[in-house]
């Protein structure tokens, strides 16, 4: 295994080592499971991004990982970064957290991540039926309206589409100051 890789999947033990003792956590985890998605520098594909195998649940109280970590186990949190990456080659880190409207004005208002809202009923007809292709229009359209990747963006959700945040972040240090920010308001 490469270094490049190696560094990868210590980043996601790291992130998770941050909060798998914090039982407040588990308050944003959604109902699809949150997971942590960490690129190699030039990744190409999802083969390319560790992840945790079977996401991070909620067991007694808790947030679990339900598998080991892994390469080529995401989907969701993978197409995100490997989309992100397109634009802005330092994005390396993605995790998914649950919305929550009082938690983003608060992140908002006393914070200094910068969030961006994206609405899903704006989503063209040929997308929202395009198997895996939310994740792209997700992050084309924020970059066509805000020129950069924020560090959050969120939705409201739609019909079968859970409301969610997304977090973005260069390093595992850089996603957990991020997180250190957002579960000040938990």
């Amino acid at each position: 295994m490469t270094n490049l890789r190696l560094n990868a999947l210590n980043q996601v033990k790291e992130i998770y080592d941050y909060f798998s003792s914090l039982k407040k956590f588990s308050l944003v985890i959604p109902e699809v499971r949150t997971n942590i998605s960490v690129a190699i520098k030039e990744a190409k594909s999802e083969e390319d991004i560790a992840a945790i195998e079977g996401r991070i649940s909620i067991i007694g109280g808790y947030p679990k990982a339900i598998g080991d970590i892994k390469f080529g186990v995401s989907d969701h949190t993978a197409r995100l970064i490997l989309t992100a990456k397109e634009f802005d080659k330092s994005i390396n880190v993605v995790m998914n957290l649950k919305f929550d409207p009082d938690l983003i004005k608060a992140i908002n208002e006393k914070t200094n991540l910068e969030l961006r809202e994206i609405r899903r009923e704006e989503q063209p007809e040929k997308i929202k039926n395009r198997e895996h292709s939310t994740m792209q229009w997700l992050i084309k359209n924020t970059l066509d309206e805000l020129g950069r990747v924020p560090d959050i963006i969120w939705d409201t959700g739609a019909k079968g589409k859970e409301p969610m945040m997304r977090i973005f972040s260069k390093s595992a240090e850089d996603m957990i100051k991020k997180l250190e920010k957002i579960l000040r308001f938990i």
